[in-house]
């Protein structure tokens, strides 16, 4: 169902918003997010109609997995935290949604000559802010990426900084390297 991922960013202050709206509807981000995306492409009656033929639409899926271990007794572990480098104010999200659902957004961000991930950051912010904060841009919205945040958005290829394990926890987006070392 959710098969195709989103990628966008947003500025520290929306992220943080969106962090605790979510936390006061007892939802996670990525079902918030799916819904706020789906409302906007089929409006509240639609959305509706699929949450009666399917309560779990918007749901996170169930992820189980196991982590195996080589210890063999010698060697210590060692893991290096990796997450991309998008610059200040910046916090990357990334979703996972219905190859519909991505097509529809593409099409309205291409009608309106907008590259998706802004569309998808404006929507965010609109739904949750308003729309009287995108008019104005006020500097709370102004984040400032690098220009590899527009690359990551698009999936080419970002520098990486090393991270402690909260900061790599808290991306969407991260990589962690094991190295095993003689005692």
């Amino acid at each position: 169902m959710h098969d195709t991922a989103l990628k966008f960013w947003l500025p520290e202050p929306a992220e943080r918003a969106l962090s605790e709206f979510a936390r006061l509807q007892g939802s996670s981000i990525s079902s918030m997010l799916r819904e706020f995306l789906a409302t906007h492409c089929y409006g509240i009656y639609v959305v509706q109609l699929l949450r009666d033929m399917d309560p779990q639409i918007f749901k996170d899926p169930d992820i189980r997995f196991s982590i195996s271990s080589q210890d063999d007794g010698r060697k210590i572990r060692k893991i290096t935290y990796w997450v991309p480098e998008l610059g200040k104010n910046v916090a990357p999200v990334k979703i996972w949604v219905s190859k519909r659902l991505r097509a529809d957004l593409q099409a309205l961000a291409n009608h309106v000559k907008m590259p998706l991930s802004q569309y998808l950051r404006e929507i965010v912010i609109s739904r949750l802010l308003g729309h009287g904060m995108l008019p104005k841009r006020p500097e709370m919205l102004e984040a400032a990426p690098l220009l590899s945040a527009q690359d990551w958005c698009e999936d080419k290829e970002v520098p990486w900084v090393e991270a402690d394990e909260e900061t790599y926890r808290k991306s969407p987006d991260g990589r962690k390297e094991t190295e095993w070392e003689d005692e």
